[in-house]
């Protein structure tokens, strides 16, 4: 009696206990909230990560696969994006407010039959890869049009024969950045994935290849020590950067770069493609290595465009070669260009308008340069006498003071003085010259070039195909260099005569728009000169005039 009374209250107890169980579950104690990872700086090295457990496989996924093979697309206000479902792979990329040669949007994914394609994924395991290009991804949609103020994705996702990958591009209405994720698992295991671009970016003409300075694309990436832009044929199979802050391929006027997330890296290789002939020919491609199947890499594909570029963050106005010293000049001249440009309506003119005003704000210190070239040309004569009695004197013999002397004394006859003359000779030159630089750098890297034309010339960014303005360019420094009053003896000017041939040469295929610059910027410095040696003659007689009254 007393065993079937204990055995019921057991009984009792555990049904008292389930039910408990049952009706209060315990709360389960909260995840501990990992803490940011902070990126190693240069000097310290960075830290070994903790082995992550493999996740037990949980059985193979539910297969899906689309039925067929299909086009799918994304088209906002800036960009229309192309992918086919076969491998999720991109086969275009267009850039809606620019346009090629044939007036269509501009490409900027360059095809190799055969080859790698950009945003592919990369494993590390050639089979897997292999698998992956030829399966028919199911996209999320057949086409997304980009519109209302959040982002909108487009997702494809592949599962069957122990592998599950999926591809996530997350589009804003507007803009060129996006951004990017990617995971696959293999027997339910996660594989590193990598997302690639290349071969290089966009498909430069054969007229844009002519025109000199024209360089192939090649890598480009930001890290500690700056902005790095290694020759196509100096990358390698492959460098890893693994704290650049972004990394990818440029051309002269555009750019695919990967901005990637906190803990990843990105790296930079040299394919070897097919080329003309027996030759092969060497292409850049940029890759980031995601971290996890939910990072995001941002991804911009665009123009180099600086003030897009600076809108956009991550220093990725970087990009754009404004210069490092003189780049604070070059920046503010870009929006000066566009502000007249708002108001002349042709880039042409637009670079005539602002090379006109940049040299009437320098005209007073040009004046003052060209009225020295003048006191300077008139005791020339004399210096030569000073300098040819003294012409066999060693450098340091103590006589050579004595020339100083002469010197002095001659510039004070004239009522001149030695350290003044030095400064303002040299001064107005060392004010002007980085504006000239600065604005002729502006024109180098402004995209709005491309493809405006300005009367015979169809795209000031190209060569002129007519010759025109290098020519004019050459025959305006000669007259220039005839009118500038100089010191020099007549076999040097001679000699300085030989430079508009030189300049002319080097400039011959040079975009038409910087010897348009050129070409402004010395009929304004010939009118200047000219109305400043009328004005000093005016002044002071005209020595020339004084010497024939005398014959």
């Amino acid at each position: 009696m007393e065993e079937r009374r204990l055995l019921l209250a057991v009984a009792l107890s555990l049904l008292v206990l389930t039910g408990y169980q049952l009706l209060f579950p315990p709360k389960r104690p909260p995840r501990p909230t990992p803490s940011p990872t902070v990126a190693p700086t240069a000097a310290a090295a960075p830290a070994t990560p903790e082995p992550r457990p493999s996740p037990t496989p949980s059985g193979p996924a539910p297969a899906i696969a689309d039925d067929r093979e299909r086009r799918v697309e994304a088209q906002g206000a800036d960009l229309t994006v192309a992918f086919t479902n076969r491998g999720a792979r991109l086969v275009s990329w267009r850039l809606a407010r620019f346009t090629d040669a044939r007036g269509r949007a501009e490409e900027m994914v360059e095809s190799v039959v055969g080859g790698p394609r950009s945003l592919d994924i990369e494993t590390g395991d050639a089979a897997v890869d292999e698998k992956l290009r030829g399966a028919l991804f199911r996209p999320s949609t057949e086409g997304l049009v980009l519109s209302g103020p959040g982002a909108q994705e487009l997702r494809f996702q592949f599962s069957g024969d122990g592998l599950s990958a999926s591809k996530t591009v997350f589009f804003l209405p507007s803009g060129y950045l996006v951004s990017i994720s990617a995971s696959v698992q293999k027997d339910g295991r996660p594989l590193p994935v990598k997302l690639l671009w290349g071969p290089g970016v966009g498909n430069p003409t054969p007229a844009e290849m002519e025109v000199q300075g024209y360089q192939p694309p090649h890598a480009v990436a930001l890290t500690a020590a700056g902005v790095e832009r290694p020759a196509v044929d100096k990358v390698g199979p492959l460098r890893v950067l693994p704290q650049a802050q972004w990394a990818g391929i440029e051309s002269h006027y555009f750019a695919a770069l990967f901005v990637p997330p906190p803990g990843a890296g990105t790296e930079i290789r040299t394919l070897t493609l097919p080329g003309e002939g027996d030759k092969p020919r060497l292409a850049p491609q940029a890759a980031v290595v995601l971290p996890g199947p939910d990072a995001k890499a941002g991804l911009y594909v665009g123009p180099k465009d600086y003030p897009t570029l600076a809108r956009e963050g991550h220093d990725l106005a970087k990009v754009v070669p404004v210069g490092e010293w003189i780049g604070p000049i070059v920046v503010p001249l870009m929006k000066l260009l566009n502000w007249v440009h708002g108001h002349v309506g042709n880039y042409g003119w637009s670079i005539v308008a602002l090379t006109v005003l940049i040299n009437v704000a320098m005209s007073p210190l040009r004046h003052y340069s060209i009225a020295n070239g003048v006191k300077m040309a008139k005791l020339s004569p004399e210096m030569k006498v000073i300098q040819e009695r003294y012409r066999k004197v060693p450098a340091l013999d103590p006589k050579r003071q004595e020339m100083q002397k002469e010197i002095g004394a001659l510039y004070e006859r004239h009522g001149m003085s030695m350290g003044t003359q030095m400064a303002v000779g040299c001064l107005p030159l060392l004010l002007t010259m980085p504006f000239l630089i600065a604005f002729y750098r502006v024109l180098q890297v402004s995209i709005e070039l491309r493809g405006s034309p300005f009367l015979w010339i169809p795209d000031l960014s190209q060569k002129d195909p007519l010759f025109v303005t290098p020519l004019l360019m050459g025959i305006s420094m000669f007259v220039m260099q005839r009118m500038t009053p100089s010191s020099m003896d007549p076999a040097q000017q001679r000699m300085m005569m030989i430079m508009p041939v030189v300049l002319v040469v080097m400039f011959f295929a040079a975009p038409s728009g910087l010897n348009l610059y050129w070409l402004a910027s010395n009929v304004c410095s010939i009118i200047q000169q000219g109305v400043t040696l009328r004005l000093i003659r005016g002044s002071e007689g005209d020595p020339r005039s004084r010497d024939r009254r005398k014959r």
